[in-house]
């Protein structure tokens, strides 16, 4: 019996698990496609470059990161900041994660315990984003 985790790999008939053909499928490189994209953004950038400063410099806080996405794709650096970096503005998407800790007020519960007693519980939750 076949298990609907596991496929067959075409070309050499080994079975790998579904999720190590999604990796492989993800760490194929940009296509021509994207690299060409990519450098008629940046010629237009070029061409426009007093003006198109303003879309392409960006700033991140000390506490702050920045995801670069570029067509869809994680950049292979990571994170960037905090400071300065660059984006392509038709290219690149960014999102700010802020790696502060942050609270969460939980409303104050009341609990009927096992002999009948109430009690009312208050909490607050702490969240943190690592790595």
């Amino acid at each position: 019996m076949i298990k609907p985790d596991l496929i067959m790999d075409v070309f050499d008939g080994n079975q790998t698990n579904q999720a190590d053909a999604n990796t492989k499928a993800c760490d194929e490189g940009p296509g021509i496609c994207s690299h060409l994209l990519t450098l008629f953004s940046i010629l237009l950038i070029m061409v426009t470059m007093p003006l198109s400063l303003l879309w392409t410099i960006k700033v991140v806080q000390e506490y702050e990161r920045a995801v670069i996405f570029r067509l869809g794709r994680l950049l292979s650096g990571g994170a960037r900041g905090p400071g300065v970096f660059f984006i392509i503005p038709c290219v690149d998407i960014y999102e700010k994660i802020d790696m502060r800790s942050q609270t969460f007020e939980i409303p104050p519960q009341e609990i009927l315990t096992k002999d009948s007693v109430t009690v009312f519980v208050n909490a607050i939750m702490y969240y943190k984003v690592a790595n």
